[in-house]
């Protein structure tokens, strides 16, 4: 019987952090299996289309299961640790790229429960513990294996450029990452995504800066969501744009977000990022960024776009 690892996330972010997993400790066994879901199934054929499994999944007793989690709803991820603790195999670990919404990412109808709950749950946050005893005597703590992932791929060589915007723009555009904040916590932080990217158009169009504004989509949001708000800065220079995120993010001016992972891609490249929290009630801690790159009010916001474009453009 082969020492096998099988893979499987559901979202962008788990995706990123089991390609990792491969990348760093794929050579400890004889097989590598993927089986990505929803929007992971684009980052798993990019990255290691040569580990997509076909047909029927089944477990082996000497199989080890890595899953990611995702931020609104693992039920994916669990399920799949559920038939594979059912089926005995030699391990099974799930990693956190992101300790936010922590126990939601373990629930299966509304439940925690040890039946799915993986031997192994990897964070990357020293001296986190959970609020469920069930989780919390199952974390282990871990160095960023997703950083440590980008710092060997891109040190051999930069991403590719191949996007025709980013080619005409490069060094020279803005970049507003997107998230489903609105669907995560309704208001609960006093801001939705909709009001970060009103607010930084706000800013742009009362400074009159003509510059390429570069809108980048969480995975999880359809093509067509802003597109109400967007029609009010029409006179602006804003593309909605769908390429390879470490493209996008190495040839940019500057990027604005609010908690997005992408933040430790901006880390890696050393790019100017800064998580737009104006009129927060509550803050969103943050794992990929510092506090003094927090936002607060639109003044701020002003300031920080005037700094890295110096009005130059306008």
């Amino acid at each position: 019987m082969k020492n096998r690892l099988l893979l499987f996330a559901n979202d962008a972010a788990s995706a990123n952090v089991t390609i990792a997993y491969a990348s760093l400790y794929g050579h400890n066994y004889d097989t590598i299996l993927a089986f990505p879901n929803n929007v992971a199934k684009n980052l798993y054929k990019e990255h290691i289309p040569e580990y997509l499994g076909k047909g029927d999944i089944y477990f082996q007793g000497k199989d080890t299961i890595v899953t990611g989690t995702s931020g609104i709803n693992s039920e994916y991820e669990m399920g799949i640790i559920k038939k594979a603790k059912k089926a005995k195999v030699a391990n099974t670990i799930a990693i956190v790229d992101n300790i936010s919404n922590f126990e939601m990412r373990f629930v299966i109808n509304n439940t925690i429960k040890n039946s799915h709950i993986p031997d192994e749950i990897w964070v990357f946050e020293k001296k986190f513990s959970s609020t469920n005893k069930i989780l919390d005597s199952k974390i282990k703590y871990k160095k960023n294996i997703y950083i440590q992932f980008l710092q060997d791929f891109y040190t051999k060589k930069p991403p590719s450029i191949e996007n025709s915007s980013i080619i005409k723009y490069e060094g020279q555009y803005l970049v507003i990452l997107t998230e489903y904040i609105y669907e995560l916590y309704g208001i609960k932080y006093g801001f939705t995504e909709y009001d970060v990217i009103e607010s930084i158009l706000i800013q742009i169009a009362s400074i009159n800066l003509n510059i390429p504004i570069f809108l980048k989509l969480h995975p999880r949001e359809h093509k067509n969501k802003f597109n109400i708000l967007l029609r009010k800065y029409e006179h602006l220079n804003i593309c909605i744009i769908d390429c390879n995120i470490q493209e996008i993010i190495y040839y940019s001016k500057m990027v604005l977000g609010i908690n997005s992972s992408v933040f430790m891609e901006c880390n890696i490249f050393k790019k100017p990022h800064f998580s737009v929290q104006i009129n927060a009630k509550k803050n969103i801690s943050l794992s990929f960024t510092k506090n003094e790159n927090i936002i607060y009010t639109q003044n701020e916001l002003k300031n920080i776009i005037h700094k890295y474009y110096n009005n130059k453009n306008s």
